[in-house]
């Protein structure tokens, strides 16, 4: 089972310094392995096309359990498997290989130039195109020579690199861990249901994030340390993050219904009974209510209604009799004052009726009485005030 590794650096000489210091073998691919640094240089020369990026390192790693570090036998057998592997992956650029036994499992540093021989042209791509094509022919390798293919641990959400895992094992936190811990305490809390509460509440915590294409980037606030959300986990890439943040709407939707649909069932049938002493007027103001609503219903049901009522009060009844008792003597005396008014106006009724009868004559005639009275006009004092002009 072998586990590799792939990224860019901008000097092929620092690669090697480091490499052939602790190397128990070394061999190369399209150069002498003696002469590294220089053929490399050369190379870069010829084609004119210095650049940044002078060459990529990559690391393959053997299980413990397959090769033992201290074992002759197992070192060259380690050192030819990891040069088959970079020659079908890089057939035409200079390769620099130095195997290492320092650690608990055989593994094989590789210094890839980042020139091809055959085009002149540098590599193209990126890190993770690189990493799964140098993946692939790595498993193939390991199966022709009957070793164990690496399996993708489907549990592991989160993706540390080589220093962190030394600082880690040293106790020492990492600004990675930083983002991760303001994440996971973002994503505890609830409420956080889209993704623009996911930024605020990571902004409380000194963290930044926003999309970049098809994945998240995280920065801490202050420094210039960020990361995407493929280095830092399964956990914090885009995807994970907006399937749960979906899944919480379309959880608290689903849960607001029922309560909307109970209550709207509930309230027209229900009546409260803490709001009947604040209505005004009568006690049985619920009851008289209930009456008016349903005044479409048989008369079945509105006498069954009436029965059901209860009775008038004591102090109501007692009130109505006081009532008739002053109003009583007030219609007596009402009463008796009319009548003495339809007497006197019948004498006069009387009186012009036989009027009439007497002399029709005079009904045609033209009568003074009829016109209208003149008033007396203001006496005139001109005279008296001297002789006219």
């Amino acid at each position: 089972m072998a586990t590799t590794h792939i990224k860019r650096s901008t000097s092929a000489s620092r690669l090697v310094n480091y490499a052939e210091k602790r190397a128990i073998k070394k061999d190369g691919l399209n150069l002498d392995i003696q002469y590294a640094k220089n053929e490399f240089k050369q190379v870069r020369a010829v084609y004119g096309n210095p650049g940044k990026t002078q060459a990529y390192a990559s690391r393959i790693a053997f299980s413990p359990l397959e090769f033992n570090p201290q074992d002759p036998h197992d070192q060259t057998t380690v050192l030819a498997v990891a040069k088959e592997v970079y020659a079908k992956a890089y057939p035409n650029q200079q390769v620099a290989l130095y195997e290492h036994a320092d650690t608990d499992s055989l593994h094989v540093h590789a210094v890839i130039g980042a020139i091809n021989l055959e085009t002149g042209q540098k590599m193209h791509g990126n890190w993770h195109q690189y990493r799964d094509h140098l993946v692939h022919i790595t498993d193939q390798v390991c199966q022709e020579h009957g070793l164990m293919v690496t399996r993708p641990d489907p549990n592991r959400h989160e993706k540390r690199s080589m220093a962190e895992i030394k600082l880690r094992a040293k106790q020492q936190p990492t600004w990675k861990d930083q983002i991760r811990q303001a994440v996971d305490h973002t994503m505890q809390n609830p409420l956080i249901r889209d993704f623009q509460a996911f930024q605020d509440d990571l902004k409380q915590q000194a963290v930044k994030v926003w999309e970049r294409g098809k994945n998240l980037t995280y920065q801490l606030l202050g420094t210039n340390y960020k990361s995407r959300g493929t280095k830092l986990g399964l956990d914090y890439e885009k995807e994970t993050i907006f399937n749960e943040l979906a899944s919480r709407q379309t959880q608290s939707k689903t849960n607001q219904q029922p309560k909307r649909a109970i209550n709207a069932t509930n309230e027209p049938a229900q009546s409260d009974p803490d709001r009947t002493p604040q209505l005004p007027g009568h006690s049985d103001s619920t009851a008289s209510h209930g009456q008016n609503v349903a005044g479409s219903a048989t008369a079945t049901n509105r006498a069954d209604r009436s029965t059901g009522q209860p009775p008038v009060s004591d102090d109501f009844k007692q009130l109505r009799r006081q009532q008739q008792q002053l109003t009583g003597p007030i219609k007596i005396d009402l009463t008796k004052r009319l009548r003495g008014l339809s007497k006197a106006d019948q004498p006069d009724q009387s009186r012009k009726s036989d009027r009439t009868q007497t002399d029709p004559s005079r009904a045609g005639q033209n009568h003074p009485d009829h016109q209208p009275a003149q008033q007396p006009s203001e006496p005139n004092h001109s005279s008296n005030d001297g002789p006219n002009r």
